[in-house]
């Protein structure tokens, strides 16, 4: 992890203890309030699951979601039979054991970090299982950023990492 992400880390715990405590003291007052502050709770679980249980690749992916939902970006599926056009970014999620779990429009993706491959593109990815039985394609109404790669040294010698296009390669060679 770079020093950055280690101050991130660290904010987030602390937000996330003084909320735990908050939530202590209001655990028996029955409020709509409270209902939502347990629900913040649960948003900086994944928030710190972002950087402390998913592989560099899907950390590029989701921040990336993250990124692009902020600019009211899109993202079209394909996988297998199923195809969905441009969607909106809902939920997103990392749970427990590398679970990711995407909203798109009324589509959710979910997938398990370490049972999959990754394939970069400069508009796309595509996550491969690790078996080849399955694979979804993921399309980006936004780019990935030369900033935002640059942030990932770490792919080039990642082991879920099967391709990265020569464009994010060369990004990449300028960092290390």
């Amino acid at each position: 992890m770079r020093e950055e992400d280690f101050l991130l880390l660290e904010c987030l715990e602390d937000i996330h203890h003084v909320l735990e405590q908050s939530l202590k003291k209001i655990s028996k007052v029955h409020s709509v309030h409270v209902t939502l502050l347990k629900e913040w709770e649960e948003e900086l679980r994944n928030h710190r699951r972002v950087f402390e249980e998913i592989s560099p690749p899907a950390r590029l992916i989701i921040e990336h979601f993250m990124h692009s939902r902020q600019r009211s970006g899109q993202v079209a599926l394909e996988a297998g039979q199923l195809s969905q056009t441009f969607s909106s970014i809902g939920g997103i999620k990392v749970e427990q054991f590398g679970i990711i779990k995407i909203k798109l429009g009324e589509l959710e993706v979910v997938w398990r970090d370490g049972s999959y491959t990754y394939y970069l593109y400069p508009d796309k990815v595509e996550l491969r299982a690790v078996d080849e039985k399955s694979a979804v394609k993921m399309l980006f109404s936004i780019a990935f950023t030369r900033k935002a790669v640059e942030q990932f040294p770490e792919l080039v010698h990642s082991p879920n990492v099967a391709y990265i296009h020569p464009q994010l390669e060369q990004w990449l060679k300028r960092v290390l």
